[in-house]
């Protein structure tokens, strides 16, 4: 298109950004991209010359219906990949999620772990670790990755409203708090 004259921000005395049209002398404040593959590339127009550029404008110029429906829900997701509820996968992976339970605490005859003990908070920091599958050292940035892979596993919306998932969930929510109240409470003493 035409000539730009570029400026620094921080130089309030350099010459105007003429307008990118090649026969307009007005200062060009408005900017409009290049093409669909360079987006945050510009013209700069006049406000003049910047409506009739942005009238002309198709950003779908040139893509078959394909794929413009691609981009459309690719849009409506921001651009993160997607799968339906329920279905949960692993990152590069095409299998169904699978949790390793070391501590059988998701089998059904495990009735050890479906509340805490009531007598010491040794007991109830143990129970609440063997709940999450947690082993020593503990890290919050860890409790906190495997709290909400748990959550997501066990949410009613990925279960069908499965209530032992839901009731899962509970103890799992439990069990976080717990030990993220140990947490903050060890932080607050030091």
């Amino acid at each position: 298109m035409g000539r730009t004259a570029t400026r620094d921000p921080r130089d309030h005395a350099a010459a105007p950004r003429l307008c990118a049209h090649p026969e307009c002398l007005e200062e060009g404040l408005h900017p409009a991209p290049k093409s669909r593959d360079r987006l945050r590339d510009y013209f700069w127009f006049c406000k003049q010359h910047a409506r009739e550029y942005n009238a002309a404008w198709d950003y779908c110029r040139g893509l078959g219906q394909s794929d413009i429906d691609r981009i459309i829900r690719q849009d409506t997701v921001w651009g993160r990949p997607t799968w339906p509820l329920g279905m949960q996968r692993m990152a590069g992976q095409g299998g169904e999620f699978r949790m390793k339970d070391s501590t059988g605490f998701f089998s059904e005859d495990d009735a050890k772990a479906e509340s805490p003990p009531d007598d010491s908070p040794i007991g109830t920091e143990l129970w609440a670790m063997r709940a999450l599958d947690l082993a020593p050292p503990l890290t919050l940035t860890g409790l906190k990755a495997r709290y909400k892979e748990l959550a997501k596993l066990l949410h009613p919306d990925v279960n069908g409203g499965d209530s032992e998932a839901e009731e899962r969930l509970k103890r799992i929510n439990l069990a976080y708090a717990t030990l993220r109240a140990n947490f903050t409470s060890k932080a607050e003493a030091s």
